[in-house]
């Protein structure tokens, strides 16, 4: 089973947003950005970055995929 990985919290001061940077366990070069709450503590990160997960998730699971015309 793949794992993601939080290899960077990242505080953007002048926007007042925070993001974690996760990568697959089983393949370095795939690389994901998910915003969490702004100032997200080192301690709270991995709670912080499951529900981003689960709401980018529950997200997708609601899109709809369409194809843009002229393509």
């Amino acid at each position: 089973m793949s794992k993601l990985m939080i290899t960077n919290l990242n505080h953007d001061f002048q926007n007042r947003k925070s993001f974690v940077v996760f990568v697959w366990s089983d393949d370095p070069s795939k690389h994901l950005g998910l915003e969490v709450p702004f100032g997200t503590a080192l301690s709270d990160v991995e709670q912080e970055a499951e529900k981003a997960v689960s709401a980018l998730a529950q997200e997708l699971s609601r899109a709809e995929i369409v194809l843009l015309p002229n393509l």
